[in-house]
């Protein structure tokens, strides 16, 4: 009497497991075989030039504007400036002296005048930094435990603790990493210290770069629940904690920290409303940026710093977005490009035919996990 039931669930699940087959991993398979994945663009400014110069692989047939610059590269390499000029490798790479500074030297142009000032090899590494933040970096779930390491250690290099700190309801509690239990010394001093300078319990959210390769450590800033940040440090063993005058009204949703021994900026604060600010040193004094159409969510954002610009390019899949901007992050130039990436290949258009719906299950691209319906024709 079970029989047709049964014989109909049979069929439900192979059903099923046919349809997650063909929408998951059919349309992966055909994507590696025929639209292989392409670069995003490197888009710079130019100091020289003062416009905006690019990299990119060309996607389709290839210019013979790009086989006659293809001096010492393959042709499908496209170096070209905003106005559409095309450039040899070394021209696009004098074009950019603050990045390319050891073939400027080994060319033997340096020192270098721009702009009234004179650039050495040493000014020119001295003085540059670049802050990344990713929209995966935002989405991906915080992890349960911090390292807040020494920012004074004895030696010379940054050291991870043997201790860890959880954020709870209450305090900041601190667990040995050998011993897995808790340590109520640095418990009690670390808490003590976040409320005697004001901190509201829950924190909204704690960020910093837990790295040890970075050459200085500026420790966690910490959003309470009030909205309020907090700089908080381990010097020698002690906590330092600072209530940053950093406006409650932004409602911080994420900071990218950037440690430079430059010391012009912690990194990058994003708001609650989705905009970028960069967060200086001096008295934690925040700048919007001016980023027409960036969207946290699906962007990929850089902060490319040289000694006389301040350069923010920003990217999705199909288009990037260049702004520069002076030493004070005024705007002096502007530039979007669709993407070589974003060219509709006749592969392309086939898989939308035979993939209408798609299901996408972890990573797709550079998108954070999920799982999610891609409908390739919106």
């Amino acid at each position: 009497m079970f029989r047709a039931p049964m014989r109909a669930l049979s069929t439900a699940a192979t059903v099923l497991l046919a349809f997650l087959v063909f929408f998951l991993y059919v349309p992966r398979l055909y994507d590696r075989i025929f639209v292989p994945e392409v670069e995003r663009t490197h888009l710079l400014f130019s100091p020289v030039k003062k416009r905006f110069v690019y990299r990119e692989s060309i996607v389709g047939p290839i210019p013979d504007e790009a086989r006659a610059m293809a001096e010492d590269h393959h042709a499908e390499i496209a170096y070209r400036d905003e106005d559409g000029a095309w450039f040899s490798r070394v021209d696009f790479e004098k074009s950019l002296p603050f990045i390319y500074y050891k073939n400027m030297e080994l060319w033997g142009l340096l020192p270098l005048t721009l702009e009234g000032r004179v650039f050495d090899r040493a000014e020119m590494k001295r003085e540059r930094q670049v802050t990344e933040l990713r929209s995966r970096e935002i989405a991906d779930a915080p992890p349960a435990l911090h390292f807040l390491m020494d920012s004074q250690p004895d030696g010379a290099r940054l050291v991870l603790p043997d201790d860890a700190f959880r954020m709870t309801a209450s305090e900041m509690q601190f667990i040995g990493t050998d011993t897995n239990a808790p340590v109520p010394d640095l418990t009690r001093t670390f808490t003590g210290a976040l409320s005697e300078a004001g901190f509201v319990f829950p924190a909204r959210s704690v960020h910093a770069n837990t790295s040890i390769l970075k050459p200085v450590d500026e420790g966690f800033f910490m959003v309470d629940a009030e909205y309020s940040v907090f700089h908080v440090k381990r010097r020698r063993g002690d906590a330092v904690v600072v209530q940053t005058p950093i406006p409650r009204e932004l409602k911080t949703r994420h900071i990218a920290l950037s440690e430079s021994t430059r010391g012009e900026y912690y990194g990058l604060l994003l708001d609650g409303s989705g905009a970028l600010h960069v967060l200086l040193c001096e008295r934690y004094r925040t700048v919007p940026l001016p980023l027409e159409g960036y969207d946290f969510r699906t962007m990929d954002f850089k902060l490319i710093v040289n000694p006389l610009y301040r350069v923010a390019v920003y990217s999705d899949e199909e288009t990037i977005f260049g702004i520069a901007m002076t030493a004070d992050y005024v705007p002096v130039r502007s530039f979007r490009h669709r993407m070589s990436r974003a060219e509709d290949t006749l592969a392309k258009r086939v898989s939308r035919v035979l993939f209408p719906f798609r299901f996408i299950v972890g990573t797709e691209g550079e998108r954070a996990s999920s799982v999610s319906l891609l409908m390739p024709w919106r």
